[in-house]
């Protein structure tokens, strides 16, 4: 086993798993959402309208192998043995941590997966669950825009910031 590779080295190859899963993640879970797959796999996963960290592993054999599994082994299995032990575990940390706070119910203003570019949030997910469509993308937000499937949550946010904002009625004695 050679020894530990740099941080800009692991970073990098981080970095670009995080860019192979989300895309790959993507797909499968568009895929996931057609009228063949979802009521057999995928509405078990949807069971959580509120979800709870748990909520991220929780789902279908098939879709774990294929949406959950999959997706995270892609990098490590495009590096093959460029990648280094530790950075394979390193991510694979992440992917489980990033899912667990994609799912907890919380928004962590401290999270680092918060300054990524482009990156999702809690609240992108959890419309995703609580409405079922849309936002099907993991770590970032750039598949669903570049295939228009978050359309729905963009127009569902700015009419919560017009209705927010719009003069409330009193009613006058």
């Amino acid at each position: 086993m050679e020894g530990i590779p740099d941080s800009a080295k692991m970073c990098g190859q981080i970095f670009l798993c995080m860019l192979i899963e989300d895309f790959t993640f993507h797909c499968s879970h568009r895929m996931l959402h057609t009228r063949w797959l979802y009521p057999y796999i995928h509405k078990i996963h949807h069971e959580h309208k509120v979800t709870i960290s748990i909520a991220g592993q929780y789902a279908h054999p098939l879709e774990y192998i294929f949406g959950n599994l999959l997706p995270a082994a892609m990098g490590p299995l495009i590096l093959k043995e460029r990648m280094h032990f530790l950075t394979a575990f390193t991510w694979y940390s992440m992917r489980y941590i990033e899912s667990a706070e994609g799912h907890s119910g919380y928004e962590f203003s401290w999270s680092p997966f918060r300054v990524l570019p482009f990156g999702s949030d809690f609240a992108y997910h959890a419309y995703h669950h609580s409405h079922n469509v849309g936002n099907y993308s993991s770590f970032f937000t750039i598949w669903d825009s570049v295939f228009g499937s978050n359309k729905v949550y963009y127009q569902y946010l700015n009419e919560r910031k017009e209705s927010d904002l719009a003069p409330t009625k009193t009613k006058t004695a």
